[in-house]
């Protein structure tokens, strides 16, 4: 007897739905493809219970006649493409024929539409099996209704987040669609409520209303016939903290791709390390020029010619971000060549290497409490400090001060007011003065929370920061974790969250604060998947960050009532994100440095 089966069409159907449907957005995005391929001039999208319950799309595209609304649920029926060859002259988003049969196989789906002049139809299918075929009103365009995903594979519906998280890939689904197709009006409504009405066709007025003023208001523009090519990003001096706002489309696709990401950063060379340039970047090609059927999703793509786009971005963008005027101060240096030998040849390159993270735009891969974030470091002091770092011995260091401890310190000054350089009995101690505040900061702020002891102070009036829809929603999700560390927010409108208390500890400037709660909605994920310990830490470490002003000077008593401060940490030697605070240059170097 054979081991060997043909499987039943139903439980082929499930699983190869699987492949195109993971959650409720991967439908969304399938249905907003196809109202763009039939042409529509707007959308309108209502969504409830997240997707779990309900998504509709209604557009005034083209419509079908009641054999095509038949054929459109079949496997492999598609009127985009004949034969493999046409591939290569692909102008569409769906091509495979699998979207709406995938769909029908895990929900129970209801689809009118109507040609213009013609007869409406309405078909309805459950879990893959058509139910019925029948009139509808004669209303050019077509509606789809897809209810209770998943009701027919309870198990992947268990494995579905939740609503706020799953409504956040939702909206960003919607978003991304919306910044690809200018000429597309976008109405979205979730539980009754609306959250976008799109109707700006002009890109950086669109990019206003997703991703806020503070972020779309500062773009500059790249136009170049090479690649089509069409960019909009933010100059050096206005770069954002997280990665969560890039943006990549080709014919009007939106994509993930590791050569335009890295090319992007290779042109930012000179950037702070903490900071990221947010762009959206629309390039139009020949489709034999790239592959975007790599991915079951359609969400990655391959270049024909690798190199050469790679170059092409990195030179249009670094060409122009080097003719434009900001104030140096505002600037890291670039750091410096390094000559590396490989191969008996030798190379120039950069210390700075490319991002860790490939290109956020798309929809989020992972389901952590807090995405795309540094993790909180600590450091044990090492056991033994050697006499190349230090002259002073061991026992000598005061038994209340940390081992490091080289005091009494003198304070001589200052240098680019960043880095404080003091005399030490053993040589000189230069001490970065933003890394040593937040490392002080840091460590009260999280004593007066575990001690529950934390001072809050209203703001007089509350702060207002525009995001994402997509990151509102997760950030809500922290709303009661975050008062509880100090900060009160609430929902404005589906698009801006009030600020209208910070803790005592911390002294925000307005845009600071903002930029603050900006940053922990990029982050912010699921808060039940994340720690107490974390959600302390992550909290931590970006106000803290937030709330010191760069740059600014200091007295002398200032400067040693700093070192002290940072004496009585746990850790003065890192700070909160793991990087050095302090260098110690011994009076012995110094004199084998000046020949003496």
């Amino acid at each position: 007897m054979s081991n060997i089966r043909v499987l039943d069409e139903s439980v082929a159907a499930k699983i190869a739905a699987g492949e195109v449907i993971e959650r409720p957005a991967g439908v969304l995005k399938e249905l907003l493809e196809n109202a763009v391929d039939a042409g529509a001039t707007h959308i309108n999208i209502d969504i409830d219970g997240a997707g779990k319950t309900l998504i509709r799309v209604n557009d005034n595209g083209a419509g079908m006649d009641k054999e095509d609304l038949e054929l459109s649920v079949a496997r492999h029926s598609t009127s985009k493409i004949k034969n493999f060859e046409d591939l290569d002259s692909l102008n569409t988003f769906g091509f495979r024929g699998e979207a709406l049969y995938s769909v029908a196989a895990v929900s129970k789906l209801a689809i009118s539409s109507c040609v213009k002049g013609g007869g409406g139809n309405k078909i309805t299918v459950e879990g893959g099996k058509l139910i019925s075929v029948s009139p509808a009103p004669g209303i050019a365009g077509t509606t789809v209704e897809m209810r209770d995903i998943f009701y027919n594979t309870p198990a992947r519906l268990k494995f579905l987040k939740s609503d706020a998280y799953e409504r956040a890939l939702l909206l960003k689904t919607v978003e991304e669609s919306a910044l690809a197709n200018l000429n597309v009006s976008y109405t979205v409504r979730t539980d009754g409520k609306q959250v976008y009405n799109l109707i700006e066709p002009d890109v950086l007025k669109r990019a206003e209303q997703i991703l806020g003023k503070e972020v779309a208001g500062t773009m500059f523009e790249i136009k170049d016939m090479a690649y089509g090519f069409h960019a909009f990003l933010t100059p050096l001096n206005k770069l954002t903290s997280v990665r969560d706002l890039q943006f990549c489309f080709i014919n009007k696709r939106p994509l993930s791709s590791k050569t335009l990401q890295q090319a992007v950063y290779k042109a930012y060379q000179g950037r702070p390390r903490e900071k990221h340039p947010a762009f959206i970047i629309y390039m139009t090609m020949p489709p034999s020029d790239f592959d975007v059927n790599i991915h079951p999703q359609k969400r990655e793509v391959k270049f024909l010619r690798e190199n050469a786009v790679f170059s092409f971005i990195m030179n249009t963008v670094g060409r122009k971000l080097s003719s434009s005027a900001v104030p140096e101060e505002l600037l890291q240096t670039p750091p410096p060549a390094v000559l590396t030998i490989s191969g008996g040849k030798t190379e120039s390159s950069y210390a700075l290497k490319e991002p860790p993270e490939i290109f956020s735009g798309g929809p989020l891969k992972q389901d952590y409490g807090v995405k795309d974030f540094e993790e909180p470091a600590s450091y044990d002091v090492p056991s033994e400090i050697t006499d190349r770092n230090f002259e002073k011995p061991k026992s000598s260091v005061p038994q209340d001060k940390p081992v490091w401890w080289q005091g009494p310190y003198r304070f001589l000054g200052a240098v680019h007011k960043t880095f404080l350089v003091f005399e030490t009995e053993s040589g000189l101690t230069l001490l970065d003065q933003h890394a040593a505040r937040e490392r002080v900061l840091y460590e009260k702020y999280m004593r007066e929370i575990d001690k529950r002891d934390l001072g809050v102070q209203p703001l007089m009036f509350p702060v207002q920061a525009d995001m994402p829809a997509s990151n509102v929603e997760n950030l809500m999700l922290w709303a009661p974790w975050l008062k509880t560390a100090g900060f009160e927010i609430s929902q404005f409108s589906a698009r801006t969250v009030l600020v209208s208390t910070v803790p005592n500890i911390f002294r925000f400037k307005e845009d600071n604060l903002r930029e603050f709660i900006i940053s922990l909605g990029a982050i912010a994920g699921d808060p039940l998947k994340s720690s107490d310990t974390l959600k302390k830490k992550t909290v931590a470490m970006l106000a803290c960050k937030k709330s010191i002003k760069a740059k600014e000077d200091i007295s002398a008593a200032e400067a040693e009532a700093l070192m002290s401060d940072l004496a009585a940490c746990e850790d003065g030697m890192h700070c909160p994100h793991g990087r050095p605070v302090m260098v110690s240059i011994s009076a012995l170097e110094l004199a084998k440095k000046l020949g003496r």
